[in-house]
């Protein structure tokens, strides 16, 4: 596997080599000094050049940083075609045979103006004409846990349980998919929210778990971090049943702690209309299908 100076260098030289492209800047996570710095980290690229088009007309000119293993081209997926006749932003994401990765971003110097709304921890890596919009950020507040609002708060309480119905359903049809989705998927979103608001109170909302909430395990004792791992069930319809309670009166403990902290209603008749009626479901679930 290539270092990253080998990588960076040739990042960097086909930069320099090439006047068409302009600057280079380098965000995501060996942008950040918090985030994790490993073989597994991509290398966040983004390259400012005169005219995108001149870089997406071939393709053929990234194999310039080695041995391709798979190449995704984001902005230009099925539900959403690139207009290549355009000037808009383009991304390779492009993975090699050696483990490393590169996600690249082509900005046309003409959309160069909307980088002062950017607030990401960025490096300017090259800036060949001085770009005033171009400036570092060593900050990471724009990933912090953002404190709730009431409204955000009560519906997030309510979707929960209201999901937790919907397991509920496909655990008594025994539809394996259905229910394993709504609760690893639906359900969890909410709960993960939930886990974040306590974690942001406990550290004054000046911290970030990061992308899907990577970095749980900073921020919880090692019991906790166990108990939220125990809430994720198996594949077994039994095991599901057992961990949407677990997760439901985990959820209520989280709920009532975020909501002591900023004042807030917790309903506590829906929290308990709603567990007994899982369980009169649960009990009486060949009855009913």
């Amino acid at each position: 596997m290539r270092t990253e100076a080998e990588m960076m260098d040739l990042i960097m030289g086909k930069a320099m080599n090439d006047d068409r492209i302009r600057a280079v800047t380098m965000d995501g996570s060996r942008a950040n000094r918090n985030a994790v710095h490993d073989q597994y980290s991509d290398f966040d690229i983004v390259y400012f050049v005169t005219d995108v088009r001149e870089f997406t007309k071939d393709k053929s000119w990234v194999k310039c940083f080695g041995d391709i293993l798979i190449v995704q081209y984001s902005m230009d997926w099925y539900s959403h075609p690139y207009d290549y006749t355009s000037r808009d932003t383009f991304a390779y994401l492009i993975q090699f045979a050696d483990g490393n990765r590169i996600d690249l971003s082509i900005v046309d110097i003409c959309n160069i103006e909307k980088e002062k709304c950017n607030d990401e921890p960025r490096i300017i890596l090259l800036n060949k004409d001085n770009y005033k919009e171009l400036i570092p950020i060593e900050s990471e507040n724009a990933f912090y846990i953002k404190a709730p609002t009431e409204m955000e708060f009560y519906n997030t309480t309510n979707e929960f349980r209201w999901l937790s119905i919907y397991i509920s359903k496909g655990l008594c049809r025994e539809e394996f998919y259905y229910s394993k989705y709504s609760y690893e998927v639906l359900i969890m979103e909410m709960f993960i929210k939930m886990l974040n608001w306590k974690i942001g109170i406990h550290y004054a909302f000046k911290v970030t778990t990061g992308g899907h909430s990577k970095y749980l395990k900073r921020y919880l004792t090692e019991e906790e971090m166990k108990r939220v791992q125990g809430v994720f069930p198996n594949g077994e319809y039994a095991d599901i049943w057992d961990k949407l309670f677990l997760m439901y009166d985990y959820f209520e403990e989280l709920e009532s702690e975020v909501a002591k902290h900023f004042n807030f209603i917790c309903d506590k008749e829906e929290t308990k209309r709603v567990r007994d009626f899982l369980v009169q479901r649960k009990l009486n679930r060949k009855e009913f299908y």
